[in-house]
């Protein structure tokens, strides 16, 4: 009788169940609770955005194998993640956009749709049988955008990819962006390696958004059609460039500059003409200064935020240069840097505001408080890194690497055209500007942010830092449009370990200190050593007494203890630092299963008992 009792409870909480999930379909379709940080399972404000301004019908064909994806579990979750977000997005669309899913069939005439739209069969294994997995979109002028194949590791990116094939298919001219740059962004020939040069993905990627028009670093005056120029790492402009631009900017015009006291991106100088760069240094005054600002000769040093790089001998080691900020050096309330995560930056300067700037300086990054100037001459090719810790005091300043500068400002050549000007246009004196400036050109170049590989013939970018998204956020914002922004800025990134960081940077200064007063003492005990000897040697003739004797065996007592301890620090300088790491590891992996565990042999017991007393 008991056990009858029990089933029929079973069965009718079975049945209950049932009834709710069947009634919260019908009452609460489309409604979701996301629990994911960043709501990565929901549609950002700005895809939102992006869909009410969709003005002409869009059509999304979704190709996916299901048939061929048998047996491939983690692909089949990945396809139902994207076929999930597509129909939510066809929701919020409200009719604007309709979506196909389509499951093409080997030698059938939606396999040949595939191909035409652009979608990129994938081969399994030796069997002939291949893979569709991708998204093509057309509109009413026929327009077609297409994502080949929703690669696996871009997972965190698939609402950026998605409403970036939208915003194309919605906004067919696109705004158009000036480029004047002195170094290969736009790819090259590499002088050293005697290979052509792959364009830079930031440069890339800007493309996919924006027309990029080449702009010559000679020009009068600045394009009509041309709405935002962007300029990287501009050395010595001729007078009638930086006329064209301080006019362009006074008129109106939007301007992004990339300026650097030391660009390691800039090329080495050497005797041959074909392979010098064009000089590490870069500046833009006059126009820095009519705009309130001055851009320092040194690079900023910042123990705070320095990156780990391998050391003459291959130990990882920290370069006060080499610079990887986060949330806590940005600024959260400018829409620019607003949803950056991570930020890598190398031998970057800083700007200074005069004290009459007649306009706003916003920061954008600031260093930490663990910052202080370095000399660029202390940086050269091959130099060990430890060596610019040597001395270094932080100020407890911040210093400032990035800004936005807006407001009233004077022309750098006051009330007339300087003789360089071009002939027939007007002059301006003052005007409101709009300028974004960064006193770093490396943040541009692949190494800082992303990890390039080529998949089908097609490069595939995988961001590790929020390089990217600072500049498209930059652009898209200076070109008046704020929506690609905030679903930009929902990409994910490795998110390491921020007290095991901390634990490390502290660890490498005490080590670095203690170090210091161990070679200062071993250098102080060689040389006591080598005076000693010295007199032991003259002549060939023994000549110390036993005093000096006894003082040569201490002093060798001594280098012997003082290199043992130093080995010691070495040895245990990220002791602590790998244990946690450890430690953080083993929860992460292990912790959930084993408090499941915990939790299922509590019940167990307790049922037991209950059974027992019964």
């Amino acid at each position: 009788m008991q056990t009858f009792f029990q089933r029929s409870s079973l069965g009718l909480v079975f049945v209950v169940l049932v009834a709710v999930i069947a009634v919260s379909q019908v009452l609460f379709k489309g409604v979701r609770l996301d629990l994911t940080e960043n709501n990565i399972y929901s549609l950002s404000d700005g895809t939102r955005n992006l869909v009410e301004k969709i003005e002409e019908p869009i059509t999304l064909y979704f190709f996916y194998s299901r048939d061929a994806a048998t047996g491939l579990p983690q692909l089949q979750t990945w396809a139902t993640q994207v076929k999930e977000f597509l129909e939510e997005l066809t929701l919020a669309a409200g009719g604007k956009i309709k979506l196909n899913i389509i499951n093409p069939e080997p030698f059938s005439e939606e396999e040949d749709r595939a191909t035409a739209l652009g979608v990129q069969p994938v081969p399994l294994g030796d069997s002939g049988e291949t893979l569709y997995f991708g998204l093509a979109g057309t509109n009413t002028v026929e327009d077609v955008e297409t994502i080949p194949f929703f690669q696996l590791n871009r997972q965190a990116q698939l609402e950026y990819d998605v409403a970036k094939l939208v915003y194309g298919l919605s906004t067919p001219t696109k705004p158009k962006l000036g480029l004047l740059s002195s170094l290969p962004v736009n790819g090259g020939f590499d002088p050293m390696r005697r290979q052509p040069q792959q364009p830079w993905m930031s440069v890339s990627q800007l493309q996919e958004f924006f027309s990029v028009e080449t702009l010559d670093d000679s020009l009068d005056v600045v394009p009509e059609d041309v709405d935002l120029v962007m300029l990287v790492h501009p050395v010595k402009l001729p007078d009638n460039t930086l006329y064209a631009l301080d006019q362009f900017v006074l008129g109106g015009g939007r301007l992004l500059a990339f300026v650097d006291p030391f660009s390691q991106m800039a090329g080495p100088m050497s005797m041959d003409p074909s392979s010098q760069g064009p000089g590490p240094n870069s500046d833009l005054e006059p126009l820095l200064a009519s705009w309130g600002l001055s851009l320092s000769n040194d690079i900023v040093g910042d123990g705070g935020a320095a990156l780990q790089v391998n050391g003459p001998n291959g130990q990882p080691t920290y370069h006060l240069g080499m610079l990887g900020y986060t949330p806590a050096e940005l600024n959260r309330e400018d829409i620019i840097t607003q949803d950056v995560d991570s930020l890598n930056m190398g031998l970057a300067g800083y700007f200074t505001v005069q004290e009459d700037a007649s306009t706003t300086v916003t920061p954008l990054i600031e260093s930490t408080e663990n910052a202080a100037p370095i000399p660029s001459f202390k940086i050269q090719p091959g130099m060990d890194p430890t060596s610019l810790a040597s001395g270094f005091t932080p100020t407890g300043e911040r210093y400032m690497l990035a800004a936005r500068v807006s407001g009233p400002a004077q022309s750098a050549y006051g009330e007339e055209a300087p003789a360089a000007a071009a002939t027939g246009t007007e002059h301006l004196s003052e005007g409101d500007i709009q300028v974004v400036v960064v006193a770093d050109t490396d943040l541009l170049a692949d190494q800082f942010w992303v990890q390039v590989s080529n998949f089908l013939g097609q490069r595939i970018a995988s961001p590790f830092a929020g390089n990217g998204d600072l500049l498209v956020n930059a652009v898209d914002n200076l070109l008046g449009s704020a929506d690609v922004i905030s679903i930009k800025s929902r990409a994910g990134y490795s998110r390491p370990f921020t007290l095991v960081e901390q634990m490390k940077r502290e660890a490498d200064r005490k080590f670095r200190a203690q170090e210091e007063r161990l070679q200062q003492e071993l250098r102080e005990t060689e040389r006591k050593l080598t005076e000693l000897q010295s007199q032991e040697q003259e002549g060939n003739i023994l000549t110390l007494s036993p005093e000096q004797q006894a003082e040569l065996d201490r002093f060798l007592e001594a280098k012997l203890a003082v290199r043992k301890e130093l080995r010691a620090v070495r040895y245990n300088l990220n002791k602590d630092v790998e244990a946690l790491e450890g430690w953080l590891k083993f929860i992460n992996i292990a912790g959930v299963p084993l408090l499941l565990i915990i939790i299922s042999l509590i019940i167990s017991r307790r049922r037991q008992a209950k059974e027992v007393r019964i």
